[in-house]
């Protein structure tokens, strides 16, 4: 099935996207799939500035007044842009204001620096309560990679969470998905941990596996696994 149909999205989502490896082309994907619906992209974080064939308005609040417009229907709003041209997001005050005039709220809610795999600090994910959906996305093509800041975003707290310093394993991943510190940290809407880059017999197995020994220790979140750039997923 594609994006839209694995994730079963309802009227009135409010989507928060953590984790690393594709939160922004999850982001994009959705967005430009979701036909007949108004569309907020926004951040509690910060997100690069999209490309403009992705959105038909954009809003930084520091310059330009947000107003609602029928017309629009893929709309981006901001606190500001940074010197590193990288949209500074809103507040939960600002969220709830214009919540309303939208179908469906997609935001970022941690950030990654592009790197394939992260640790979460004190304070992330940052999520704004009234979210239905918490998507985690998980890079299935980091397994057996380097562990090291290169290839991973908040190192230290990667280490702390998974206990290792050599590659990364599969009870890794395992540890970023059900660890009490690691990707769902504090969430209480729907869960929903989505394996991304799935895309050879090799990564299946790999993906596999990651699900089964998942599915020893926690029940509680959906899984779905496939590729974000072809647009195939499969649920568990």
């Amino acid at each position: 099935m594609n994006l839209k149909e694995a994730l079963n999205l309802r009227e009135q989502e409010i989507i928060t996207v953590i984790g690393a490896g594709g939160k922004t082309s999850l982001i994009n994907k959705l967005a430009s799939s979701i036909n007949s619906k108004k569309i907020l992209i926004s951040t509690t974080t910060k997100i690069y500035v999209p490309p403009k064939e992705l959105y038909d308005n954009m809003y930084i609040l520091d310059s330009a007044k947000y107003k609602k417009c029928e017309k629009e229907r893929v709309v981006i709003v901001g606190s500001y842009i940074n010197l590193d041209n990288k949209i500074i997001g809103l507040d939960f005050y600002d969220l709830d204001k214009i919540k309303g005039d939208f179908d469906v709220l997609l935001i970022e809610g941690d950030g990654s620096k592009r790197k394939k795999l992260k640790g979460w600090n004190i304070n992330e994910p940052v999520v704004y309560p009234k979210t239905t959906k918490v998507i985690g996305v998980l890079d299935i093509t980091s397994y057996d990679m380097c562990i090291n800041d290169k290839n991973i975003h908040r190192l230290k707290e990667f280490e702390k969470l998974t206990n290792t310093k050599n590659k990364v394993t599969i009870e890794n991943m395992v540890d970023i998905v059900i660890n009490k510190n690691g990707m769902f940290k504090n969430i209480n809407c729907e869960k929903i941990l989505l394996i991304n880059k799935v895309e050879t017999k090799k990564h299946l197995d790999i993906a596999k596996n990651l699900i089964n020994s998942i599915n020893k220790h926690e029940h509680n979140i959906k899984i779905i696994y496939g590729s974000i750039l072809n647009d195939l997923f499969y649920c568990v």
